[in-house]
């Protein structure tokens, strides 16, 4: 590594990010004010007809000394195409830029024809001259919703025309996709993800924001996103950051656009225009960034650029002040140095693999459980010391707070608050006032617009959960099972506070594990001792109870609580029916987890589980599709968020590119995010289910459907006992052959109706009904 690298990375790394303003290294220059497509988020193509810098005008300006350590130009619009003399203003920019090492194009690739016409003239020159030529083509949605959003009939289909010509074109260094986020199609980005892939072409997404340059400071619906769209796009980012995105600048901008969305929180991508970027305007204005600056002069062939550029340093410290902080737009550039620290350490450890080998260094793993040992007793205090918040709430009515790994849900955890409310109610009434405690609150926001349980319920985050328990008449975990994790100790802190009040406290057909480290197994054994009632969801439960302390001899065991919402909800849903044609095979699959189900044996060896695993899964499904070519194949998703790894992901990889499968696949439910009740529907509707998380296959048997479970907690989890418990046929995954697994589904499709669950065959209700009974006896 150079010097001078070393020197940039440290400078980058180590001091204050109010960098001096600099000569620009990028230019971004839109050379036309015209445009012909309708996009629903710009208005430059109400312009008719505009006023563009001429070449000569161009070539005076670019000679100005303002120019001279330019790296890199950006050539947009409108549709920079429709400029006839586009060549020419490239290649002024070639000769007037000394150090000019990268040239960009932008294009809607709506003229088709014209647009390749353009990009090989443009894309000779700039390789004659050695210089890297990168084009972008706008692409908004997968087919017909990028002509809506682009407002243009066909305009997906000749863009296609403009990326093929590019996928041959050898004057092309580089070709991307760009596409801007707004209402329209916020639940469609995952089909334009795929197409992308599909065609070996990179995505770059960003979010429509109202924007000087394009005329639309003051037009506000097509970004004005509901909570449900803005829910959508911040998962939608968190999987792209997870499972695509190759960037660590770009990664770190999507970070940064999530925590503005959900938050509010000041931007902390980078921007090169805050101090070594301008915009050259199509009239041949100058400016700092497009999206905020006023034109520093009319236009850069008339008067002083390097003057104006360094003489309104004032007007662009308003900007940075006022602007920047909430600035959702896609520039990027170097962070703040303790961002720039992160990104460089990674980076060296994605080469080096630091971390690797500092595990092998003997006695690192026994320094590392101390370090987190210590982490987790300073998190407990933290929330231990979390001071009493006041309670607004009427006084007059019954408070119950719920915590549990809420703000994480699942679809399984949703049909557990259902059911632990619905009990609730069946004791107390309706005039209850619920308080959700939710470690991420916008998840549970979502949960909370999707369920009539939940009307009327305060969300709050951990902390506020600590500063109210005391007020409560009852304090429950109802949400997953109690396991050895760091997020116990909120839930800890909440019991420790409810027992200093008058709270009745209960663990609400939970289950107990997986343990782990001593530290979580304490907190777990003092949340279940801090419990007045405890209903554990299972046998081994409570066995795992009792083995780290707890007396469980009076302690009930029943079933999980979602079995006791299904039931209240299956009125609403439609009648089972037995087809012979058109059979409809649901699968509630997941990535398999490994680091968590299979620590007990060699990485190479879980990995292997999990490969053979997916590939028996795509060969079976092909070898039913082969056999019952109506059969319909339709995954669903039981989380749809990041915490819990989105099942969308897994899905859209797991069938990626298998051609022989993708007419039986209906991926209707892998879009945006349904109340609980529609996916409830989707079950009932299914002939036969393919059951790996544990809830799909509460779900499936609570609603009657003939179930397949896949057990990949290696038999030692709820997933056997629960298929063991109603005799439904399980396959194990450490063994998966394709014979087995068609097998079972067969007879799950061929089977008679299967019986559902019902509200009398459960134990829950009544189960936690009679402990309340008993402990206000």
């Amino acid at each position: 590594m150079k010097v001078k690298s070393i020197y940039k990375h440290l400078s980058n790394s180590f001091l204050s990010n109010k960098k001096r303003l600099e000569k620009p290294t990028v230019v971004q220059f839109p050379v036309n004010d015209i445009c012909n497509s309708r996009c629903q988020m710009c208005r430059i193509w109400e312009n008719k007809q505009g006023t563009d810098i001429s070449v000569e005008q161009l070539r005076t300006g670019l000679s100005n000394e303002l120019f001279s350590e330019v790296e890199g130009i950006g050539f947009n619009g409108g549709e920079p195409t429709l400029r006839k003399d586009l060549y020419e203003i490239v290649e002024v920019a070639l000769k007037k830029l000394p150090k000019l090492q990268h040239v960009s194009l932008i294009t809607n690739g709506f003229k088709y024809k014209q647009v390749i016409e353009q990009i090989d003239r443009v894309g000779r020159l700039v390789k004659a001259n050695n210089k890297y030529f990168d084009v972008m083509v706008s692409l908004d949605g997968f087919g017909d919703m990028h002509d809506k959003v682009r407002g243009r009939s066909g305009n997906f289909e000749n863009a296609k025309k403009v990326l093929s010509f590019l996928a041959g074109f050898d004057a092309v260094d580089n070709v991307r996709i760009g596409c801007t986020v707004i209402r329209e199609n916020v639940f469609h980005l995952a089909d334009l993800l795929e197409y992308c892939i599909s065609q070996n072409l990179y995505i770059k997404y960003r979010q429509g924001v109202p924007h000087q340059r394009l005329y639309t400071e003051n037009l506000l619906d097509p970004y004005a996103l509901t909570f449900e769209e803005k829910y959508e796009f911040v998962e939608f980012l968190e999987g792209l950051i997870e499972h695509y995105e190759p960037s660590p600048l770009q990664r770190l901008f999507y970070r940064s656009l999530i925590d503005q969305i959900l938050y509010n929180k000041p931007r902390l991508a980078g921007c090169d225009w805050q101090h070594r970027g301008a915009t050259i305007t199509a009239k041949g204005e100058l400016a700092y960034c497009a999206v905020k600056s006023n034109a520093l002069m009319k236009n850069i062939a008339e008067g002083s650029p390097i003057q104006a550029y360094f003489g309104n340093q004032t007007h662009l410290q308003e900007i940075i002040n006022k602007e920047c902080a909430n600035c959702h737009h896609d520039y990027v550039g170097i962070p703040a140095p303790s961002q720039y620290r992160r990104l460089m350490f990674s980076q060296i450890d994605e080469k080096l693999r630091v971390k690797a080998t500092l595990r092998k260094i003997p006695g690192f793993s026994q320094l590392n459980r101390l370090r987190h040992k210590h982490y987790y007793r300073k998190l407990l205090n933290y929330f231990i010391e979390q001071p009493e918040c006041i309670n607004q709430a009427n006084k007059t009515v019954k408070q119950v707070l719920i915590c549990g790994w809420y703000g994480t849900e699942t679809l399984g955890d949703k049909g557990i608050i259902g059911g632990v409310i619905h009990t609730l109610r069946q004791h107390l009434g309706n005039d209850v006032q619920f308080t959700i405690v939710a470690l991420y609150p916008y998840i549970s926001e979502m949960t909370r617009g999707q369920m009539p349980e939940l009307h009327g319920a305060r969300i709050v985050p951990p902390e506020d959960g600590v500063g109210l328990a005391n007020h409560m008449d009852y304090v429950v975990f109802g949400g997953g099972p109690l396991m050895a994790i760091d997020s116990l100790a909120p839930m800890q802190a909440i019991f420790e506070r409810a027992k200093s009040g008058k709270a009745c406290t209960i663990v609400a057909g939970c289950g107990v594990g997986p343990l782990g480290e001593t530290w979580h197994n304490h907190s777990i054994s003092r949340i279940l001792q801090l419990s007045d009632i405890r209903v554990y969801r299972d046998a081994r439960s409570r066995d795992y109870a009792e083995q780290i302390g707890t007396d469980t001899t009076l302690d009930a065991v029943a079933e999980d609580p979602a079995f006791t919402w299904l039931a209240t909800v299956s009125d609403q849903l439609p009648k089972q029916q037995k087809r012979t044609e058109k059979q409809i095979l649901l699968l509630g699959l997941r990535d398999f987890p490994y680091r968590e189900y299979a620590r007990h044996i060699p990485e190479k060896a879980a990995l292997a589980i999990k490969n053979n695993y997916e590939q028996v899964v795509i060969d079976g499904l092909t070898k039913l599709v082969a056999q019952r070519p109506d059969l319909v194949i339709r995954p669903l998703p039981m989380c749809t968020n990041h915490f819990g790894s989105d099942d969308r992901w897994f899905y859209r990889r797991l069938f990626r590119n298998q051609h022989q499968l993708a007419d039986a696949l209906d991926y209707s439910l892998l879009g945006p995010e349904l109340p609980p009740i529609d996916y409830c529907k989707e079950f009932r509707n299914a002939d036969a289910l393919l059951a790996m998380r544990f809830h799909s296959l509460v779900f499936g048997l609570g609603l009657g459907i003939n179930a397949v479970g896949l057990d990949y907690t290696l038999g030692k989890g709820k997933v056997r006992s629960l298929a063991e418990r109603f005799g439904a046929p399980l396959l194990a995954m450490t063994d998966l052959d394709v014979d087995t697994f068609t097998t079972a589904i067969e007879k799950a499709l061929d089977a008679p109706l299967a019986q559902s669950i019902t509200k009398e065959n459960l134990l829950f209700e009544p189960q936690l009904l009679a402990k309340l009974q008993e402990f206000n006896a």
